[in-house]
């Protein structure tokens, strides 16, 4: 394979990957979000119905969020199918692509996990 087709590749690969995982952040911040805003009006002591518009809202990003992931996993396929096509190696521990998950998510084997009683707020 020629140099700058190899060269070519390692950038779209870099770029999928910081796409995937920005979309994931992305994630994770709305989805905290979303998960503060009844815990906020339950200690703000308002009404069920204060806010509910905002939360549709915010929802609805969580799903689009969800959505455009969705198309980058099949992006991903695609551009696999792409590679293999035409014959070019990738090796993505070369080229940048973050550990999945990160080692930081990963569940210890030997870990315990604990159960905790839940409380409501009244």
């Amino acid at each position: 394979m020629p140099k700058h087709r190899r060269e070519v590749a390692i950038q779209v690969a870099q770029s999928l990957c910081a796409s995937e995982t920005a979309i994931d952040a992305a994630l994770t911040q709305v989805a905290t979000f979303v998960a503060q805003m009844p815990v906020a009006r339950q200690d703000a002591k308002f009404a069920a119905c204060v806010g509910q518009d905002a939360m549709a809202q915010a929802v609805a990003a969580l799903t689009a969020l969800s959505t455009a992931r969705e198309a980058m996993v099949k992006a991903h396929d695609a551009l696999a199918e792409v590679r293999d096509q035409f014959g070019i190696p990738m090796n993505f521990g070369a080229f940048g692509k973050p550990d999945y998950p990160p080692k930081e998510a990963r569940l210890n084997p030997g870990a315990s996990l604990t159960l905790v009683e839940s409380q409501r707020v009244a």
